[in-house]
Formats: structure tokens, sequence, C-alpha cells
């Protein structure tokens, strides 16, 4: 059981610059931007008022599974109705991450399969949308950012390839890739191909992988897909003989770690249990991200403020978990190195 944090280590959190490497711009839609854009379109809603709604689209407790998790996104997955929603929606992300959590580098990701499916919207319209507001946020603020596609592993073979085919017609616009959701039906085995291509590009690989399953899952992800980041990775930590982590650490695979979600679903029993400071004792490279902080009702902060309350991390910790980011961050290396200025790393 991690002892009590130092004095005042709480208190400086929110006032520390930070860097996330693991967050969906599905997962970052405003209650109150829901509410308006389905009374501007006709959306059907469970509930019309604010607080209502929270109630349905929030997720303050662990649910079953990660299925159930992600089944919760219809909603907001909804709001992306018109390509003015798309850039609003992610113009309001970045305000929220940078003004109210101190984020000053920030990696968006995004699903467009899932994002946009059934909303007759063109991909490259919207993407050129997400990527207007991240410049022109760039450009008011002291801030880098960037947007990695994600192929939703569940939506099938087609899909993955669509979204691999989009990514190299825009890689200019797009700095890493992923692969997503459910791992256990949707192997590694099987995005091989797809991921040679990535890789014959030059686009970095991030891959959820050991957030369900078993170590198993990681080792195989990693040594058949090569990834730079690994999404979540908490079932390294239940492999006995050390295998899976040595395999991260040799590598120098970061991963990107996430723990009110792992907690939320059920990928950890409690946020004690998190295996987040057992990585980083054990020199694993390792970011900690929100995830989805509007579905998920957490943030930097918070996620911060578990690390040190549950888990059992330092400041120092944190600002090495920074630092993690930075170096691991799929951006360019003009803005890597303005990330670290402003983090003062």
């Amino acid at each position: 059981m991690p002892s009590g944090p130092a004095p005042g280590a709480l208190a400086a959190i929110p006032a520390m610059p930070k860097a996330e490497l693991h967050r969906h711009l599905e997962g970052c839609v405003r209650t109150s931007t829901i509410l308006e854009l389905a009374c501007r379109h006709g959306l059907p809603l469970p509930a019309h008022e604010e607080v209502e709604l929270d109630k349905v689209i929030k997720l303050k407790a662990p649910m079953g599974s990660l299925g159930e998790v992600l089944g919760m996104f219809t909603v907001a997955q909804s709001a992306f109705v018109s390509l003015e929603a798309v850039e609003r929606i992610t113009r309001e992300a970045l305000e929220d991450a940078f003004s109210l959590e101190n984020i000053r580098l920030l990696e968006l990701r995004y699903s467009p399969d899932f994002m946009l499916m059934g909303k007759g919207l063109d991909w490259s319209e919207a993407h050129s949308a997400i990527v207007r507001a991240v410049r022109e946020f760039e450009k008011g603020h002291p801030f880098v950012g960037g947007i990695i596609l994600i192929a939703s592993r569940s939506y099938g073979a087609a899909s993955a390839e669509k979204t691999v085919d989009f990514a190299l017609a825009h890689r200019d616009t797009v700095v890493g890739f992923d692969f997503a959701d459910n791992e256990a039906d949707y192997p590694p085995s099987l995005f091989v191909r797809l991921v040679r291509r990535l890789h014959d590009a030059g686009i970095p690989l991030t891959v959820h992988s050991g957030e369900e399953g078993s170590p198993q899952s990681i080792m195989d992800t990693v040594e058949l897909l090569s990834p730079r980041r690994i999404g979540h990775g908490v079932r390294a930590a239940e492999d006995a003989s050390g295998r899976a982590m040595g395999l991260i650490k040799e590598r120098g695979v970061v991963v990107e770690s996430n723990p009110i979600s792992n907690w939320l679903t059920h990928s950890v029993p409690s946020l004690e249990a998190h295996p987040l400071k057992r990585f980083l004792d054990a020199g694993l490279r390792v970011s900690i991200g929100a995830d989805d902080p509007q579905i998920l009702d957490t943030d930097l902060n918070k996620e911060y403020r578990a690390a040190v309350e549950k888990i059992g991390l330092s400041i120092e910790d944190l600002r090495l978990a920074n630092r993690h980011a930075v170096d691991g961050s799929f951006l360019e290396d003009d803005k890597r190195q303005e990330a670290a200025r402003l983090l003062g790393l």
C-alpha cells in the first residue's frame, strides 16, 4: 500500500505543465455541446437536461467490462453530425486540455469509421476540420499537438484497410496510427500486412494492447507489429516470468498508461492495484493519459492525483512520466523540443 503523498504534492498538480499521448477525440465531447448539437440537428437523446444527460453518458464507477464501457460512446459519437460540429468539438477538446489541465503537448486520436459512420460526411473533409482546429490552436497558444488515426479492429478487415489507406493518403497531417478496441477477437496476427505498409511509409504505430486478455497478447503485439508505443499494457504486470515487461523494456516501447480508465473498465481491480509505479520502478518508459475524459469523468489532474494518492507516485515520478511522453511523442523533432521547453524538461 503506498504511503501518503508528500505535503504540497497534490496542490502542485494543477499548475504542472503536462504532456498526453493517449486521448480519444470521441471521448472529449462536452455534455453542453451534445445538447446544443442535438437541438440544432434534431438528434435523439436519452435526456435533455445537462445534469440528467451526464448521468447517462458519464461513467463514475466501474462497469462489467471494456465492451460495456465502449457502448457508452453512442451519444457522444452522434454529436459528430456536421463538419462544423467536428471542428467545434476538436477546438473545445483542445481548450479544455490547455485551460483546465495545463496540457502543453497533446496527441489526439480518432477512428474515422467509428466517428463518422452513418453521418454522410467525407473523411477527408472531416479530417481537414480536425487538422485546422489543431493548427489554429497552436498558433494562439503555447501548445503543440498532433493527430493519430485509429482502425477500430471490431469493424473488420475492410475498415482497417480503408483506414490505413486513408492514413497513407494524409501522411502530412497524421503523426501516427493506432489499432483499438476488441483485441481478443482481432489479434495482432491479423494486421501484420497492414502494419508493414505503415512502417514502410514511416508512420509511427501505437496499439491498444493488454487492456484485456493476457500478457501473451502484449508480447505478440510487440513482436509481430513492432509498435513504438502500446496503449494500457496492464496485463504485462501479470506475467510472473517477467518476460512481458522485459520485452517492453528491451524494445524501448512506451506504455501509454490510463489508470482511471483501467479501473473503470475492470482492467485492474482497484487503482491501488494499477501497475503504473511497478512499470516505472522497473525502468519502463511510461506516460499518463486520461483516455476519454468526458465519458470517464476524468482529466489529467485527476489522473495525477490518483497516481499519487492511490498508486504511490511522487511528483518526480510524474515529471518522469512527462519526460517519457515527450520523448515518446510521434510529433516532429521541433515540436517535441518546444514541448520539452514548455514543460521545463
